[in-house]
């Protein structure tokens, strides 16, 4: 268990965006994987034409790599912020990764393209990783493991490939596991083997693949819109899912079902009454409320 969490100084409140999230570590858009990632955003655009799809071409976006820097001097900064001595410097120094850690946070669904590299993962799509995950930024801590940091039940879709028969992969739970800290614990594996073999077997399955692919990121990511916008005195089993919907996570809407709060009393709970050392609420939870709070006055 971390000891503290980092808290964004470069970036405003989070909350759950509507945007879909492509990290892309394939060889190009005419490799096997690109060609796979093409037909899985096609048949999704057909799906979801509303939904934006950031595509975050690792290897080739030269401004991107930069914000992807993490270095010795990052871990320093995190260590002195984490411990309530970080400095203006060490907060400029964190400011890209706060950018690239805020947008992966906030993803309604994540897609990752990823050939096998020696069984694991490209070395790009993991500096990537270690850009985006730290406490408190992109993922919490709590008692079952970590979580993501507006919540869980997200999609994600992991394109990969092998050239052999990838009888050892350390690739794909790898991926799933860092998915599943962000809240994207819904998977979906789209893989295939023996490229050196049969190249254009591989890109026909992958490309047969791309259909149920496309609806599990569309059925997936509709769920949490689907939730109606409860009443202001509405019940605590009417508000309970909107704030999950929201993003709010599993242990502070156990804290809340405990208490049964409903519409009214949400609206006239006051920070004071958040941080109340009996709920056992999180800084970050109670910023989260305040702002919930807001949206569902705005309702």
């Amino acid at each position: 268990m971390f000891s503290s969490e980092l808290k964004f100084q470069t970036q405003g409140e989070l909350c759950l965006g509507r945007h879909l999230l492509h990290v892309d570590a394939s060889h190009g858009s005419e490799s096997v994987i690109g060609q796979g990632a093409l037909a899985l955003f096609t048949e999704f655009a057909k799906l979801r034409p509303e939904v934006e799809v950031r595509h975050l071409r690792l290897w080739e976006d030269e401004e991107l790599r930069a914000r992807m820097e993490y270095s010795l001097r990052h871990v320093r900064a995190k260590m002195a912020r984490m411990s309530q001595r970080g400095s203006e410097e060490d907060v400029q120094c964190f400011a890209n990764i706060e950018l690239l850690a805020a947008e992966i946070a906030t993803a309604r669904g994540l897609v990752i393209s990823a050939p096998m590299w020696n069984y694991g993962v490209p070395w790009v799509l993991k500096q990537y990783f270690d850009a985006v995950l730290h406490p408190g930024l992109s993922f919490q801590e709590a008692e079952g493991g970590c979580r993501g940091l507006l919540g869980g039940g997200r999609p994600l879709v992991l394109l990969t490939s092998a050239g052999g028969g990838a009888q050892k992969d350390h690739l794909t739970p790898w991926v799933l596991d860092v998915g599943a800290m962000l809240g994207f614990d819904e998977p979906k594996v789209v893989a295939v083997a023996h490229l050196a073999r049969d190249r254009d077997a591989a890109l026909r399955s992958l490309e047969a693949a791309a259909a149920p692919a496309a609806r599990h990121l569309a059925e997936s990511g509709r769920s949490k819109e689907a939730t109606e916008e409860p009443e202001p005195d509405c019940g605590y089993e009417e508000l309970l899912p909107w704030l999950q919907s929201r993003g709010l996570g599993e242990e502070a809407l156990d804290t809340l079902r405990a208490a049964k709060v409903g519409g009214e009393m949400f609206l006239g709970a006051s920070a004071e009454d958040w941080e109340n050392e009996e709920l056992g609420l999180s800084e970050q939870e109670v910023r989260q409320l305040l702002r919930l709070q807001e949206e569902f006055r705005a309702l």
